[in-house]
Parts: structure tokens; C-alpha cells; sequence
């Protein structure tokens, strides 16, 4: 028997920009004798930064025509326990509010990034210096757990199928944890366009690999799922860098578009789900007394 839970979310999120210039100009300043310490935090950026525009002020801030895309997503995900699966379909409607016509969109497959064959692992390096006894042949306990949790399971992103609303199958590229999307006609400015993807992938066990989400098991033969990047999301189409696509190494964020998320879950009727949102059939889900908590909770402070 399973609980199907509802959710739905207006998602604001804030875009984060980091800039490698800085690095740059803070090694300059330090090279540069003429720069007192304290001079250095108030120096110009000079030529670091674009130049301003219609879409962006001398300070980074929005101009008059600033603008940014829109991706809705409407995901349907099922957790299937007893082989530590995520199993899911959803449908993704883009907006195009850039002044620029797209013949392709970029979608991230974070969860790529633990495939043995991705940039991630394939850039990883063993640290010895964890061993017993500290010997530089000797690996620790924990590294050689993570590398068989690797060996045992394949991880990373199933893509089953990517259509478009019509319902026919569309090209696409998978490059890491990126995947690039054909689209059958242009999408114009000002246009939307939607298409669906079908998914799965394993879960990882986070203690064994390490991540921002995963499964834990207890003592007692329980099991915790904390699952972050676990959709297929779209990449951030901007004035300032146009597609940010680069693979995902693990660390660091991604600017994101907003939108909102419309999500139905799926899980063994004994499980507690925690998550964002506004849950839309407690009905269905909840008992009398976890509805009646749920109404006082609204009320407090």
C-alpha cells in the first residue's frame, strides 16, 4: 500500500553570481606594491566586468530591460524501497523571456556527477594521508567503503525518454550533468514550450559516499531518504553568460530560474514525508489527530 502525497510551491530562489575575476584582481592587488591593504578593498573593477548595458547597470544590478527565464515543473515520483530507487516522470513548460531565439534548451542531471565516468570521479584523487599508520600505499576505511558503495551500484541519471508535447521523442545529448535538448521549432522570444522527461536513478547511501542527500540506515533496519538533486532541472539562460552549462563537480550552486513546482509523491504507506510546500490532499495522507496538529501548528508563532 502506498501515500500519495500533493504538493505545490511557488519557488523564489536567489540567483547567486561568483565571479573568478575577483580572485584575479585580489593576487594583482597583492603583487602590487602602490596598493596599500586597506586601499585594496575599495578599488575599482575597472575592466573586470562587463560593460553596462540595457540589462545590467555598472554595479551588476537589473536595468531597465532586465529579464529572466521561466521553468514550471508538474513531477509525479515514486521512492521504491526495496531496491533504493527513485522512479519518476514530469513535465517541464519553459518560457523563453530572453530577446533571443533558442533552438535547444540545457538541462542539468546533477545526479550524473556520481556515474563513474563523470568529470566528478574521474578528477577525484585518493588521500593517503587519512591511512592508519599514515603509509602512502594505504587507503582509510572510509575511502575504500566509498569506492566499493561505487563499484556495487551504478549511479546517476536513467533518462528513459524526452518528448515534446506533442508526444513525439526529441533529440538529445547527454555531456556529464549536462543534456541538451533539440527542440522541433525555435522558441521565440517571449514563446513557451514544454517537454517531458522519464527518469530513475539509484540512490546513493550517503554515509558510504557522501553527498547533500541520500539514504542512511539504522540499527533497528530503518531507513532515512534526504534526496536533493534528484530531477532533472533546467539550466539558467542569462544576459550575462548566455547557457551555464558546466559539469557539476559537487561543489558550489547553480543560479536557477523561477517557477513553480506542482508535486505528487509516492511512498510506502509507513513512511513520514517531510518536505516544502503546500500539501494539497491531507485528507488522503493524514490522520485525524496528525490534521488537528497540523491546523494548531498554523496558529502558533
Amino acid at each position: 500500500m502506498a501515500a500519495y502525497l500533493k504538493f505545490q510551491k511557488a519557488l523564489f530562489l536567489v540567483t547567486i553570481i561568483v565571479f573568478s575575476q575577483f580572485g584575479a584582481m585580489a593576487a594583482h592587488a597583492q603583487d602590487d606594491p602602490a596598493i596599500g591593504s586597506g586601499a585594496r578593498a575599495f578599488q575599482q573593477l575597472g575592466q573586470e566586468l562587463p560593460t553596462p548595458n540595457v540589462y545590467r547597470n555598472a554595479a551588476g544590478a537589473p536595468g531597465p530591460q532586465y529579464w529572466q527565464q521561466r521553468a514550471d515543473y508538474k513531477i509525479s515520483v515514486r521512492l521504491n524501497e526495496a531496491d533504493k530507487t527513485i522512479a519518476a516522470e514530469g513535465i517541464i513548460t519553459y518560457t523563453n523571456n530572453s530577446p533571443d531565439t533558442l533552438r535547444y534548451l540545457w538541462v542539468q542531471l546533477d545526479q550524473n556527477r556520481f556515474r563513474n565516468d563523470s568529470l566528478a570521479r574521474r578528477s577525484e584523487t585518493a588521500d593517503p594521508s587519512h591511512a592508519a599508520g599514515g603509509g602512502t600505499d594505504a587507503l582509510s576505511f572510509g575511502a575504500l567503503r566509498r569506492h566499493q558503495a561505487f563499484h556495487e551500484r551504478d549511479h546517476g541519471f536513467r533518462i528513459n525518454e524526452v518528448k515534446s508535447s506533442a508526444g513525439g521523442n526529441l533529440p538529445y545529448l547527454i555531456v556529464d550533468t549536462m543534456m541538451r535538448v533539440d527542440l522541433p521549432e525555435p522558441l521565440s522570444s517571449g514563446a513557451s514550450t514544454s517537454i517531458s522527461i522519464a527518469w530513475e536513478f539509484d540512490i546513493i547511501e550517503e554515509r558510504a559516499i557522501g553527498a547533500r542527500g541520500g539514504y542512511e540506515r539504522f540499527e533497528n533496519d530503518t531507513y532515512i531518504y534526504f534526496l536533493a538533486q534528484w530531477f532533472p532541472r533546467m539550466a539558467a539562460y542569462t544576459d550575462y553568460g548566455g547557457w551555464l552549462h558546466k559539469p557539476f563537480l559537487g561543489g558550489g550552486e547553480f543560479t536557477l530560474e523561477f517557477g513553480d513546482y506542482d508535486v505528487s509523491i509516492t511512498t510506502p504507506a509507513d513512511h513520514v514525508v517531510s518536505a516544502t510546500g503546500v500539501l494539497q490532499n491531507p485528507q488522503d495522507v493524514l490522520s485525524e489527530k496528525q490534521r488537528r496538529l497540523l491546523a494548531e501548528a498554523r496558529l502558533k508563532d
